[in-house]
């Protein structure tokens, strides 16, 4: 494409959450940004032009939470998702990565998020400048946190190797990459090191992305070392009060310390991962609070695939999910209860969930909430301003037959076949109308597959 052109459907999402809209609309690009969003008889640019009637012209998703290097162990996890998977597998693994090998693995990551329709992800993970290097040697973009670790793990020794990372991708000139502080966690970060992160976040405006009250084990290490929660004793470092945070998961944070928790924070539900190393979070008691919150993948280690739309299925279907376990369905199988009572507490889970559950406000979460949590950018809407994210559905696909509400189908349907063409940055991906398969075939895929299973085989060989 030229520097500056335009794409026009008639079936542009415009708006945002419960205020979407679909209708006829003409993009402008130029670069990497959405300059103008017109009507189709309002434009006077004489720049080319893509017609696409027939297609939802929609965001990128943005995925706030990943480990895009970790597709490595997918289908590896095992017995150890048992206990601690992070400590009892996944650090045993890390201390043996190099940097080329988050390069190549973080490819293979990079690759199947653009194939399930995500733009942009929020990625924590080691050797920050190669990881940054593997996901823009395909294309997609990205909020790359160095891991900053000085108490424990495998960045234990390594964090003014993290730190200098840091720095140098808040620099970056690639318009599609851009940089967070990346605190591990609570039980892996020192008071002092969380006391520079605060002052490097003000200096440098970047956000932090950290894991937070992920594990009993982080729990009980808050309260023997600090005699406080992990979000506590956060609250105590001022952390809090100084820096705009992204919470990963947030299991074992009580209904006080959620309320009192201040919006510009965001929390991030990873449920398919959740499901693995712990419990799926309680999303409902996030939104009770008004916590400002989104969805998001996790790693494919612990998720098996890095598909957001698997993950809002999810998240709309944890409205009943709670009704098997409940004590009205307990009664029932001890023959103690009736039927009638399971399904009152069945209407009742899905009345109080029915803010959650909804399509639009869930694709809302991975659109524009997701895609404001960075004060350097603004992705996941069609708006002047905006990065140029962009995906272009088939409506004519099956998947989105009879396609009644095609942003309902967004959510709950199978519909990344339906992808015919995306942008990001404003550059295509792969080839318009034929895009997966394009990009399977391509000499580039097949020259990062390799290079990632020669790498992987010669780890998993060393271990």
């Amino acid at each position: 494409m030229s520097e500056r052109w335009r794409i026009a459907s008639d079936h542009v999402v415009h708006g945002s959450g419960p205020e979407q809209t679909i209708g006829p609309g003409v993009v402008t690009i130029e670069g990497a940004t959405i300059v103008a969003v017109e009507a189709p008889g309002e434009v006077s640019d004489g720049a080319p032009l893509l017609e696409l009637p027939h297609h939802l012209l929609a965001p990128a998703f943005v995925n706030a939470h990943t480990h895009v290097a970790l597709h490595a162990l997918r289908g590896l996890v095992g017995s150890a998702a048992s206990g601690n998977v992070v400590e009892d597998l996944f650090y045993r693994v890390e201390s043996s990565m190099t940097a080329a090998d988050v390069r190549a693995f973080a490819r293979m990551g990079a690759w199947e998020s653009l194939l399930s329709g995500v733009g942009l992800v929020w990625d924590h993970y080691f050797f920050g400048e190669a990881l940054a290097d593997g996901i823009a040697d395909t294309g997609l973009a990205a909020v790359v946190a160095p891991t900053l670790q000085d108490v424990s793990g495998p960045g234990a020794g390594h964090v003014e190797r993290a730190l200098d990372a840091t720095l140098a991708l808040a620099e970056d000139a690639r318009p599609t990459i851009f940089a967070a502080l990346g605190p591990h966690a609570t039980d892996t970060v020192s008071a002092e090191l969380w006391a520079r992160v605060i002052a490097l976040s003000d200096r440098h405006d970047l956000p932090l992305h950290a894991h937070l009250a992920q594990s009993v084990e982080e729990v009980a290490r808050a309260q023997e070392r600090h005699g406080r929660s992990p979000l506590g004793w956060l609250r105590g470092l001022g952390v809090l009060e100084a820096a705009r945070c992204v919470f990963a998961h947030a299991l074992y944070v009580d209904r006080a310390e959620l309320d009192a928790l201040e919006d510009r924070h965001a929390l991030v539900c990873c449920p398919y991962a959740q499901l693995i190393f712990g419990f799926v979070a309680r999303v409902d008691e996030w939104e009770r609070a008004g916590c400002t919150w989104t969805v998001a993948t996790d790693c494919a280690a612990s998720n098996d695939s890095m598909s957001l739309r698997k993950e809002l299925r999810f998240a709309a279907g944890t409205r009943t999910l709670g009704v098997a376990f409940s004590g009205a369905h307990e009664r029932f199988l001890a023959g103690e209860g009736d039927a009638d009572a399971v399904w009152a507490e069945r209407q009742a889970r899905w009345a109080a969930f029915d803010a959650i559950a909804e399509p639009r406000g869930l694709l809302a979460r991975v659109w524009e909430t997701a895609g404001g949590l960075h004060p350097g950018f603004q992705a996941g809407v069609i708006a002047p301003g905006a990065l140029a994210n962009l995906v272009a559905y088939d409506l004519e696909h099956p998947t989105f037959w009879p396609g009644k509400d095609p942003l309902t189908a967004l959510v709950l349907g199978d519909v990344d076949g339906a992808i015919d063409a995306m942008w990001v940055g404003g550059e295509e991906i792969g080839e318009r109308g034929d895009f997966a398969r394009s990009i399977r075939r391509s000499e580039r895929y097949a020259a990062h597959r390799q290079e990632a299973s020669e790498r992987l085989e010669a780890l998993l060989a060393q271990l």
